[in-house]
């Protein structure tokens, strides 16, 4: 003879609470780790813009195959700080040291309100079709990192 005791209609059936729990421990620890690098992201993006909107030098025109390029991240030194990179490609016909004097003293603002300027690095291979190739970079370094884990 079987026992079949029947649970009184009252009573729901209860179910674990587990997976709720754990999928909420993961979208926080996911929060916590993207937000701050989108708000480092949205920092680098308006460093990128302004950047972007410098007056070129005469005899200069944007290299056309390379778009305004910017980095974020511990990238120089050890410490626990953020690095902001912006980096632009031009062509000039202008001399290495007049390009370089034009960057050096060109201000942007940087991702904490102080003033940067650039570096040009010329290329070391000649003109190609009257111009010649120059990289320049606006380096912003020692931010604030926040809680982004690409600075420390």
């Amino acid at each position: 003879m079987v026992l079949m005791e029947a649970a009184p209609e009252g009573l729901a059936k209860r179910r674990s609470r587990w997976p709720f729990v754990l999928c909420l421990v993961i979208l926080a620890a996911l929060v916590a780790v993207k937000v701050p690098q989108w708000v480092n992201d949205g920092k680098l993006a308006g460093l990128e813009e302004r950047v972007s909107r410098l007056e070129l030098p005469p005899g200069t025109e944007r290299d056309g195959s390379a778009a305004v390029q910017g980095s974020v991240g511990l990238q120089e030194g050890n410490g626990n700080h953020c690095d902001f990179l912006v980096r632009m490609t031009v062509r000039t016909r202008l001399p290495d040291a007049e390009i370089a004097a034009y960057y050096a003293s060109a201000k942007v603002e940087g991702v904490a309100g102080a003033e940067l300027s650039g570096r040009a690095y010329v290329s070391p291979y000649g003109y190609r079709d009257g111009f010649k190739s120059v990289v320049v970079e606006f380096f912003d370094w020692g931010q604030d990192p926040g809680l982004d884990l690409r600075c420390h």
